[in-house]
């Protein structure tokens, strides 16, 4: 092997380099030293705030290195500043705020100059904002112990209730709702109507009587476990009354024939439902619209229903 062939040789890079068109060949970390307080200030200007810049940074140097690894010389026909603006169209701040955004926050329960820390309150040294004679961590240990009292007295009275414990947890943590309420029922909207808006007005109430000086938020009505239905969101038939019907029991029947001779409609859907006609047939036989009849036909199932079950 001659000299000069030898002198050729080189070793193989251990690290990584990519070819840039402002600094020649540089290693991912060199890139990221170089580019990452200009992306900083670049982000910010276009409305990404401090707590969002460390995720955004991330998300947008991993796109970077991910093109540098299908094409290594990507940055050879780039600017800096083409570069910059590269990691900024990649750094995903929609997707970051909507995420934030699907948790509801205790924070607005709490005054601005009460540190607003209702959710992960941590006590973090004797600095102070409030110009009090005792420590600021005085306050942040009053603040939690207010909120683990109030938590305390609601879980002890939702205790009997999983439903009410449920709604409890949800809107004191970050879960969604679809998946807390699956917890419990299938039935989302529900179980949000008829538990999870009482616990949030009774978690204002609460939150805003320890920590609010005036307040116009109502208290929570009585406590009460809401009227389940008997076969638990199960359909159930209105034509029950049909059963005492053919056994001789007519009168309720013959009372609402009465009561709505004078009501052509619905006395011949009345008729026809005691004769256990379709929708379209009792239509067809009385000469009325099969598309506008049926509404006739509920109505007098209902009123048969209701006129059984008393």
């Amino acid at each position: 092997m001659t000299s000069e062939f030898r002198s050729k040789i080189r070793p193989y890079p251990r690290t990584a380099v990519y070819p840039t068109s402002w600094a020649g060949e540089m290693t991912f970390q060199q890139i990221y030293d170089d580019l990452a307080h200009y992306a900083s200030n670049v982000m910010k200007n276009f409305g990404v705030f401090e707590d969002e810049l460390p995720d955004c940074l991330q998300i947008g140097f991993m796109a970077l290195w991910e093109t540098l690894v299908e094409q290594r010389d990507f940055l050879a026909e780039k600017s800096r500043k083409q570069t910059v603006f590269f990691i900024l169209a990649r750094c995903k701040i929609s997707t970051i705020r909507y995420q934030a955004n699907q948790y509801d926050s205790l924070d607005a329960l709490i005054k601005s100059d009460r540190r607003d820390t209702a959710d992960e309150n941590v006590i973090d040294g004797l600095q102070h904002q409030q110009g009090e004679r005792w420590a600021g961590w005085a306050t942040e240990i009053d603040m939690r112990i207010d909120i683990e009292r109030i938590m305390h007295r609601l879980a002890n009275k939702y205790m009997s209730s999983t439903k009410h414990l449920v709604a409890l947890y949800y809107h004191t943590t970050q879960v969604g709702k679809e998946a807390a309420a699956n917890i419990v029922t299938t039935d989302v909207w529900r179980w949000y109507q008829r538990y999870g808006l009482y616990v949030q007005q009774e978690l204002q109430y609460e939150f805003a009587e320890v920590f609010l000086e005036t307040h116009t938020y109502p208290p929570p009505g009585l406590f009460e476990q809401p009227v389940e239905h008997p076969n638990h969101g199960r359909f159930t038939s209105p034509y029950h009354w049909r059963e005492q019907y053919k056994h001789g029991n007519t009168a309720p029947a013959e009372a609402l024939l009465e009561q709505y001779r004078h009501t052509k409609c619905v006395s011949v859907a009345l008729r026809a439902q005691l004769e256990g006609k379709t929708y379209r047939q009792a239509a067809i036989d009385s000469g009325y619209s099969p598309a506008s009849f049926p509404k006739y036909m509920k109505r007098a199932a209902r009123l048969l229903r209701d006129a059984y079950a008393a």
